[in-house]
């Protein structure tokens, strides 16, 4: 059961459908400029870390929103963690938050990072693909290791990202990420099922992995080719992270694959169309 302190449903509501202080729009607009180094370093890495893109007020507010969304989804959810699927075990994941609560699309819809995106990509404009919380409980599993571009139907997956922001310090025993450094580069390409039979690829040496702990309000983007994973959370606290996933503008749908035909931000696409959906707007 996700719990947080000081919430009921109506004061969840309300925060949620309050006008978001204009000092924080502010912030979520406002460009952060990259150092060249960091776009060198996620070229040839697959992943970036960048530190404090949201400090003190502005992510303590941030923080506090998506506790709501995450509490409103997940409140008529009364099992126990050892109740719920391995899947389920491995985190709490509440998608598309933007466009139920207004508070939650003001950030996702955020110039700052979807500019930070458009940059790391190196694409013309960054477009949504979609958001989700993932909320590591106490003493909740590993996040198999994976390959996001697997589960989309993106016809181009070296032109997508995602950020995964920390809304509270993410050490390694808290469930940090870690990557499989270049991956994104090697041309592997493999379906890992994480939700009924997770394995770890053979290509991959479980050695090769790389920690990136977090502290509050930093991030990692990660390509969508780029192999990852986390470790279970061995503290007594949840683990908080918001991820928006970027698509460069431009790319197109594929439906070749049958496990990608359903997906929500490609309704009434066709194969080889642009993906220009409601779900999928041009944020940068």
């Amino acid at each position: 059961m996700y719990k947080v302190e000081g919430f009921d449903k109506n004061k969840a509501l309300e925060l949620l459908n309050s006008d978001t202080p204009d000092e924080v729009l502010e912030i979520y607009n406002t460009p952060l400029n990259i150092p060249s180094e960091k776009i060198e370093f996620y070229d040839k890495n697959g992943f970036v870390e960048i530190p404090n893109i949201l400090t003190g007020e502005i992510l303590a507010y941030t923080q506090k929103i998506v506790q709501a969304a995450v509490y409103l989804r997940k409140e008529h959810d009364k099992r126990l963690l050892a109740e719920k699927s391995q899947y389920e075990q491995s985190f709490l994941q509440c998608g598309y938050l933007a466009f139920d609560f207004p508070a939650v699309k003001n950030y996702v819809f955020g110039k700052r990072f979807a500019g930070l995106a458009k940059d790391l990509m190196q694409a013309k404009g960054a477009r949504l693909w979609h958001d989700q919380a993932l909320f590591k409980e106490a003493d909740g599993r590993h996040t198999d290791v994976h390959q996001d571009s697997s589960y989309w139907p993106v016809a181009e997956p070296g032109n997508t990202t995602t950020m995964w922001m920390a809304l509270n310090n993410v050490p390694v025993e808290k469930g940090c990420l870690y990557f499989y450094t270049g991956t994104h580069k090697t041309g592997i390409k493999e379906y890992v099922d994480i939700f009924k039979n997770p394995h770890h690829p053979d290509a991959l040496n479980p050695e090769d992995k790389v920690f990136v702990p977090l502290k509050a309000g930093s991030a990692t983007f990660h390509s969508g080719l780029t192999f990852h994973g986390a470790r279970a959370n061995r503290t007594m606290e949840t683990r908080e992270a918001m991820t928006v996933i970027y698509i460069g503008d431009g790319v197109k749908y594929d439906a070749s694959d049958e496990r990608n035909k359903t997906h929500k931000s490609c309704n009434g696409l066709s194969n080889g169309d642009k993906i220009d959906t409601e779900f999928t707007p041009l944020l940068k």
